[in-house]
């Protein structure tokens, strides 16, 4: 990284970290103007993004994203959380509010964030790769059967072995008495039923691992 990158990498983690903290505690920084929405469908988006606790989600993922850009610490990966949540803000302010201000600036925020994630770019050489053995691994995945997420949660002929679709069934479970029991409101219902795919191919690839079991 170049020194411009570096200080554009730290601009970039202070707005984040003093716009999110603005909006958690707004006493502690009262000399920060505070962004009033005229649309009304911009209005109502952020009521119902406030009520269903996704607006805090954003916010928590600008302030710890902002704050590992200040500190230098896995910049590649605060980049890559931060940027949706930095989209929808580009998409309220340039095509609901539409207030020439606000949209410079939220497109300014998300041009930089894609800036940075380009100088950032051999770093998501592993994600942007296909198949399995050329790339395409993240972290703690390696290229046998089971081992790897395409495997064991896209494809239920791949061939993995009965304990990696036990081990897997563990993880959507545990997501799904997340969703039951602590996701309020409508969300709650959208994430179990985003569940229903990987579910069924879990049970699937599971019965075909004893089944490919028995007959060996």
């Amino acid at each position: 990284m170049t020194r411009l990158f570096d200080i554009l990498r730290v601009v970039l983690g202070v707005i984040m970290v003093v716009t999110a903290l603005d909006w958690f505690m707004p006493s502690l920084m009262p000399f920060m103007r505070d962004t009033t929405f005229t649309d009304p469908m911009a209005v109502r988006m952020l009521d119902v993004l406030t009520a269903s606790g996704l607006l805090a989600v954003g916010k928590f993922i600008q302030l710890a994203g902002g704050a590992l850009l200040v500190l230098n610490r896995a910049a590649p990966f605060a980049l890559a959380a931060m940027f949706p949540a930095n989209i929808c803000g580009a998409y309220i302010g340039v095509l609901l509010e539409g207030g020439a201000v606000l949209a410079l600036l939220a497109l300014a925020l998300l041009a930089l964030n894609g800036l940075l994630m380009l100088a950032y770019l051999p770093y998501y050489h592993g994600v942007l790769q296909s198949g399995r053995t050329g790339g395409g691994l993240a972290d703690g995945e390696s290229a046998e059967e089971g081992a790897y997420y395409n495997s064991l949660f896209a494809n239920p002929f791949s061939g993995a072995p009965p304990k990696a679709y036990v081990a897997g069934f563990a993880v959507w479970a545990a997501a799904m008495w997340f969703f039951w029991y602590v996701v309020p409101f409508a969300n709650s219902t959208t994430g179990m039923v985003t569940l229903i795919y990987p579910g069924v191919i879990l049970a699937v690839g599971l019965v075909n691992a004893l089944r490919k079991g028995k007959s060996a």
